[in-house]
């Protein structure tokens, strides 16, 4: 029994003398070197025009590459586009999917591009969309989870959860 005691005494004198504090020490440990500039969070584009559609069946559709939507944005983030009403110098902006009477504007989003649809509820084939501007921002899991109050869908309040974070303007190619 006495062995026992001495032994335990022993080990508790290595656990609670062996650690010393040596610099900065976060709650994890030392701190690591400051890690590449970049954006992880977030990716919005500046406003672009479709004017030139093609069309598969009854249904007008443009497609775009970007290679802002990654397989991880595919899988843990999302991807939000916004259609322009109003004038350009005052934009109201309408989330996707929108819907104008029996006309749709709908969009799906895949590695490395999307594609955004115009169509009717019945079948028919929809009027021209001419020339329609919208807006893309692609959101990590990790900004979507920080703000779990934010409504994505309102641009506004999309664009004040981005504030202050750094970010870069997509490139997006027809």
């Amino acid at each position: 029994m006495k062995k026992v005691f001495f032994l335990l005494l022993a080990a508790s004198a290595f656990i609670f003398t062996g650690c010393t504090k040596t610099g900065p020490v976060g709650p994890q440990g030392p701190q690591g070197p400051q890690g590449p500039q970049g954006n992880a969070n977030v990716i919005p584009s500046s406003p672009f025009t479709v004017s030139s559609w093609s069309t598969s069946g009854a249904t007008y559709t443009a497609s775009f590459t970007s290679g802002d939507i990654t397989p991880d944005i595919v899988d843990n983030g999302m991807v939000l586009l916004y259609k322009s009403y109003g004038s350009s110098s005052a934009p109201r902006w309408s989330p996707l999917p929108d819907i104008d009477g029996n006309v749709s504007t709908v969009f799906d989003f895949y590695d490395n591009g999307f594609q955004i649809y115009v169509q009717t509820s019945d079948g028919s084939m929809p009027p021209f969309p001419g020339s329609v501007t919208f807006r893309m921002v692609v959101v990590s899991s990790a900004l979507r989870k920080a703000n779990p109050n934010t409504n994505w869908k309102d641009y506004d309040q999309t664009m004040a959860a981005i504030q202050g974070t750094n970010t870069t303007v997509l490139n997006l190619k027809k």
